[in-house]
């Protein structure tokens, strides 16, 4: 009875330490969840400068809104990193628009020259001009961008930078992004609604030409 009782015993008690130690790790890791980062809109053929702004080089840059062209897309990249070492699946990227509205009349336009551009990563098309807006795959290596589509998985380890390639038509387009993901059978979601250039206001801006504008001095 010893010699059957002895192995019982110490494989319960390896299982008991095993899931002490698992309960333990989980407690400290914290449960899984996405982190998601973007600070605001880059790209496009110029970027425009409200009337009360200035339009020296680190202005232009800090403050300008992309204005996009044929050719020249405007980008939102956003970096996604889960929270924990468990991996996170990214199901489901949304866009919702927030305003759409006649581009402004006055203000200026400049080149954005030195300013940050969207980093390579997973692009997807956004089309602004429709509500709901669709996320569709980029076709191809646009841009030089890596083709993807919907899921994929990133860790604490390994980040993923996701473009999306706005298309606001002839509009000023504000919206917001949903970033739905899945770990462990459990369903989570992060929303963006900040553009680093207008914190009064929900969403990141984009938008097309606007009417007659002026060029600053130097560009």
């Amino acid at each position: 009875m010893t010699l059957v009782l002895l192995p019982l015993v110490g494989a319960v008690g390896f299982w008991a330490v095993q899931g002490l130690w698992e309960w333990a790790w989980s407690a400290i890791s914290g449960p899984p969840g996405l982190t998601a980062f973007a600070s605001r809109t880059v790209g496009g053929e110029h970027l425009y400068l409200d009337p009360t702004e200035a339009t020296d080089p680190a202005s232009v840059c800090k403050r300008g809104i992309p204005v996009t062209a044929a050719g020249k897309p405007a980008s939102l990249p956003i970096t996604l990193q889960a929270k924990t070492d468990e991996a996170i699946m990214v199901i489901g990227v949304e866009v919702n628009v927030v305003s759409s509205e006649p581009p402004p009349k006055g203000g200026a336009v400049a080149e954005p020259k030195g300013c940050p551009a969207a980093l390579k990563g997973r692009a997807f098309d956004v089309d602004l001009t429709r509500i709901p807006s669709p996320v569709v795959p980029a076709a191809g290596k646009a841009g030089g961008h890596q083709a993807t589509d919907l899921p994929f998985t990133v860790t604490a380890d390994d980040p993923e930078q996701l473009n999306l390639r706005l298309s606001p038509g002839g509009k000023d387009v504000r919206f917001t992004v949903k970033i739905e993901w899945v770990a462990d059978g459990k369903y989570g979601s992060v929303t963006l609604n900040g553009d680093d250039r207008d914190r009064e206001r929900d969403g990141f801006r984009v938008m097309g030409r606007p009417h007659s504008p002026s060029t600053p001095e130097g560009n």
